[in-house]
């Protein structure tokens, strides 16, 4: 239970609910919620352009794997960026009011670059706003290879991974991550394995079977 104004409510599951201080927001910071946000974090027309931009001079296009900009990254930058008056405290790590006005310090002059131009600019931002960068290419690069489209050109172009079937990336796999349902099983053996019971195994003469015979014996 989490205490807030004298008021005890539930512990909110997963993406947290918006509050002005953190410390008292009442959602669970043990583990973050797959799939991020439910609400995402929404940027302005300019500020989408540009992480588009930005991600398709980060992974370009080609072989037959679609640019970033083409697989809505953007939407999955906004899951997993913390609202405006919460703390990151999940990977990647990135809190929406800092990461708009670095976003936003790109402006009008990245977009008007050519691809050589944004490239000098993304390599100065590696030295000059190195965490801003980390954030940006991290997230670029989990939001991208998250895609199905992205799985389904890694299947068909690559003939290693024709059995890949994504990653269980950012945060590892479901029943890693979210809380398992009391009232479901946790493990389902439909399509899986079997075994024998200790008392249902029955005991095979082997005596009659000519070759271990013979192999007991030397020959």
């Amino acid at each position: 239970m989490s205490e807030k104004v004298g008021e005890e409510r539930p512990m909110v599951w997963g993406a947290p609910a918006v509050a002005p201080d953190p410390e008292v927001s009442g959602f669970d910071v043990g583990r973050p919620r797959l799939g991020g946000l439910e609400e995402p974090v929404e940027f302005s027309e300019q500020q989408t352009a540009i992480l588009n931009a930005v991600a398709d001079e980060l992974i370009p296009p080609g072989e037959g794997f679609p640019a970033p900009s083409e697989v809505n990254v953007v939407d999955f930058i906004g899951r997993y960026t913390a609202p405006s008056g919460e703390k990151a405290i999940h990977y990647p790590f990135i809190e929406e009011d800092d990461f708009k006005a670095a976003i936003d310090n790109l402006g009008e002059e990245f977009l008007s670059a050519d691809s050589a131009g944004r490239v000098e600019t993304l390599k100065r931002l590696e030295t000059e706003d190195e965490t801003f960068f980390t954030q940006l290419r991290n997230v670029v690069y989990y939001g991208y290879y998250s895609r199905p489209a992205v799985t389904l050109a890694i299947q068909q172009n690559l003939p290693a991974a024709r059995d890949y079937h994504g990653p269980p990336q950012p945060y590892g796999y479901l029943r890693t991550i979210e809380r398992w349902n009391s009232d479901e099983e946790t493990f389902s053996t439909r399509g899986g394995g079997g075994y024998v019971a200790t008392e249902d195994v029955k005991r095979v003469d082997l005596s009659k079977i000519g070759w271990i015979q013979n192999r007991k014996n030397g020959q």
